[in-house]
């Protein structure tokens, strides 16, 4: 059954070796992290170990450096060592009662290897193993330089003579002691005695185990002055790296891993204290461990066996694991065809594949229902069928509804100026948005006409919940931040009737005329009281304020002019809607007449007036519609200039010349510079695209990054802080604003631009 499961079945087989190839990683990195804890800990303890046993060592530095100096000072209260070191002829017979003492004092320390007097004075020197003047001249000659201490010490090799007659080399340290340094004698006497390098291997030798490969005595110059490899003595060893490390440390004793002759070794030294010694032990790393085959034997085994309990653990888990997607797999109708099919199946590609079909079938439903309730909310709303709303009655969501109109604002600011294409997709995302939060209220949401969309809400009073209000302006606030699209919402009055629901879309509706007045974005209640159009008992017409804004018009007065349909605006704000776009439509064809635009020399004027027309039906506001005036009486005011067209180029080479000379400024807008020039900003800005055919921002931009690019050549100032001197405080947009119009980089730009100036130079 496994065996079965693991060749046809992916998942499963996947699930398997990932189980397995988990826990033989997890076995290999424990077993390897606890070996090699185990390895630094027995390391770290031999060492301090050898380290302990290296400080006993050193003591044979002392004891030797005491003993020389007993026999120097015993040989010193001899009368006839003195005399002999006084002599200035040489006498026979006091030489040979001096070497009778020498050998008296020789067979006391067995650890001497012989003992020589020189007198510099008569130019003799004796010594107890018959080795002559000549055989140590090189030494007297170093003696006869030297007289700085009382103490000095030489390794070297000297030839005695043998029974054979023959002459063989022995190892010796050589310690000299020169006694004018404390005494009256002469300068050039000094007493010899050769210590056998034998006997200093021999007293530290016993502390050298199995695990110590070398154990070596060196001088503060790097000489070896004793060694368990004989054949090694006076070998400088200063070049090796273990031994500058030892010579360079301030320790008197440690201990540290080096790799010596291509195999990691450990190192310990302790530096003698009355000696410039230093004894040094190095162990190979691998013989620390004296059972470490055994231990390494212990844990393959112990990791084989862990690997193979946690294969067995691998297959139950897998087999238990897999156990819901077996389950799943063995309701879908189209596993018995692909076993007899195909020999291996991939349980997440059937997966996979039915989920797309049930997600397709899942869309085409839902699509399906969304038709059918736009459908079923146009009927209520528009059909005039009562049969509509007593099925919705019976669905048991009421007893009240309530009717609620979104209406998207326009995108740009400018009436009547958005796409189609993207007003249809911002209703249709809102309209969306809207069924979503609203849908568990049981609301029911449908397109009803360009930018508007209706909601029917059935509540269980005839007070609209105040959550539904704070969800309504969630929307509001989630559709300005993400789509960038203001929207108004009008809410009508509870109804219970079909015939009441009918007044309360009507209700809603009507609210739109509220924003006319108070502004784009809000949320307005319907009131039937408070919606009644108001009766003014005689509306009148501000013609006066009309006849100053003509006059105005004339005398190319732009300042007064804009100030004069302002009061224009204000004066007529408080009648209602219908008298106030009547009143509008009296204003513009008081300016048509007036300035005689329906003759042929004023046809620019008179295209201007019908598209104001063709357009007064979309503003949305008010405060547009003033806009809207504004723009149109600047824009009279500047074709009743004779010389118009001279005036368009110095309008556009001022904001040139203010842009050029403000850009660095952060709030430089169309809006700003329109203020400057007292023009409209839709005016200046298509005056602008006009003459220099690109818009304002975009020459914004280019004078921006020209100077930001001047900046960057000439200066080692950073990006961000250029992108703030040329007004982009989004460094970030200051990027991506230099590499579209440059091709490149500012990095790249200054790289380039440096190469060059170098190649130029």
């Amino acid at each position: 059954m496994i065996r079965q499961r693991l060749f046809r079945y992916a998942v499963y087989r996947n699930m398997f070796l990932s189980f397995i190839l988990l826990t033989a990683a997890m076995i290999a990195l424990v077993t390897v992290v606890l070996y090699m804890m185990f390895s630094w800990s027995t390391a770290k303890e031999v060492g301090k170990i050898s380290e302990s046993m290296l400080k006993q060592n050193s003591a044979v530095s002392s004891v030797i450096r005491d003993q020389v100096y007993n026999v120097g000072n015993l040989l010193l209260s001899d009368k006839e060592i003195v005399n002999a070191l006084l002599d200035k002829e040489a006498d026979p017979v006091k030489q040979y009662g001096v070497f009778g003492t020498l050998n008296r004092v020789q067979s006391t320390y067995p650890f001497i290897h012989s003992i020589g007097i020189y007198n510099g004075s008569n130019n003799t020197y004796l010594n107890t193993k018959g080795i002559t003047k000549e055989q140590e001249k090189a030494l007297l000659e170093e003696i006869n330089s030297k007289n700085t201490s009382y103490f000095h010490l030489f390794p070297r090799k000297i030839s005695t003579a043998t029974s054979a007659s023959a002459n063989r080399s022995e190892d010796v340290l050589t310690f000299v002691l020169l006694p004018s340094y404390y005494s009256p004698l002469s300068s050039k006497g000094a007493i010899v005695i050769n210590m056998s390098t034998d006997t200093i291997q021999d007293l530290i030798g016993g502390y050298r185990n199995e695990a110590v490969d070398s154990l070596h005595v060196i001088d503060d110059k790097g000489t070896i002055i004793t060694h368990s490899d004989r054949s090694r003595f006076m070998e400088n060893v200063s070049q090796e790296s273990y031994v500058q490390s030892i010579l360079e440390s301030d320790a008197e004793s440690g201990y540290f891993t080096r790799s010596i002759d291509g195999r990691k070794s450990l190192v310990t030294y302790v530096k003698s204290k009355d000696m410039n010694w230093t004894y040094i032990s190095v162990s190979q790393y691998q013989n620390l461990l004296f059972n470490m085959q055994a231990l390494r034997t212990s844990a393959l085994v112990l990791a084989l066996a862990c690997f193979v309990v946690s294969m067995f653990l691998s297959i139950w888990l897998t087999h238990h694991a897999y156990n819901p997607i077996r389950h799943l797999l063995e309701k879908m109708s189209t596993i018995p065809k692909m076993k007899e099919n195909r020999r291996q199946i991939n349980e997440f590609a059937i997966l996979d594949t039915t989920y797309a079909e049930m997600t397709e079938k899942m869309k085409s439903m839902e699509s399906e229902a969304s038709v059918a309730r736009q459908a079923h909310v146009l009927q209520l709303l528009k059909g005039g069928d009562e049969t509509a709303f007593r099925r919705l009655a019976r669905e048991g969501k009421g007893p009240y509804f309530l009717a609620v109109v979104l209406l998207l604002d326009s995108l740009d600011g400018s009436p009547g100026g958005e796409d189609e294409d993207l007003q249809s997709y911002s209703s249709a995302a809102v309209a969306q948005a809207a069924q979503q939060m609203l849908e568990p209220e049981g609301a029911s949401v449908a397109t009803v006409g360009d930018g508007t969309i209706a909601i029917i809400l059935p509540m269980k009073q005839s007070r609209l919940p105040l959550h539904v209000v704070g969800m309504l302006e969630e929307l509001q606030g989630e559709m300005l931040s993400t789509l960038r699209v203001s929207v108004t919402v009008g809410i009508g009055t509870a109804a219970q009737t079909y015939e009441e629901l009918r007044e309360s879309f009507d209700c809603a509706q009507s609210c739109f005329q509220q924003r006319f007045f108070a502004g784009k974005g809000r949320m307005f209640h319907g009131d039937p009281v408070n919606t009644a159009e108001s009766e003014h008992s005689e509306a009148q017409y501000p013609d006066k304020r009309e006849k100053r804004i003509i006059e105005a018009i004339k005398l190319q007065q732009r300042d007064k002019l804009e100030k004069e349909i302002d009061q224009w605006i204000k004066e007529i704000r408080d009648y209602n809607y219908h008298e106030v776009m009547f009143f509008i439509n009296q204003f513009i064809g008081g300016l048509y007449k007036q300035l005689n635009v329906h003759t042929v020399k004023n046809r620019e004027s008179a295209d201007l007036f019908l598209d104001f027309t063709r357009r007064i039906t979309r503003f949305q506001t008010l405060q547009e519609t003033a806009d809207a005036l504004k723009d149109l009486a600047l824009r009279l005011c500047s074709l009743s200039e004779e010389s118009g067209a001279v005036r368009h180029a110095e309008v556009v080479d001022f904001i040139q010349m203010y842009v050029r000379k403000h850009y660095a400024r952060p709030d430089m807008s169309l809006e700003q510079v329109a203020g400057e020039v007292k023009l409209s900003r839709s005016y200046v800005g298509k005056l602008f695209k006009a003459h220099c055919e690109l818009s304002f921002n975009d020459y914004l931009n280019a004078v921006r990054l020209e100077k930001a690019r001047e900046l960057l050549a000439s200066t080692e100032e950073s990006v961000q802080s250029i992108s703030e001197q040329v007004g982009i405080l989004n460094t970030t947009y200051f990027y991506t604003l230099f590499k579209k119009h440059y091709q490149i980089s500012p990095a790249q730009f200054r790289s380039q631009h440096a190469i060059e100036t170098k190649k130029a130079q």
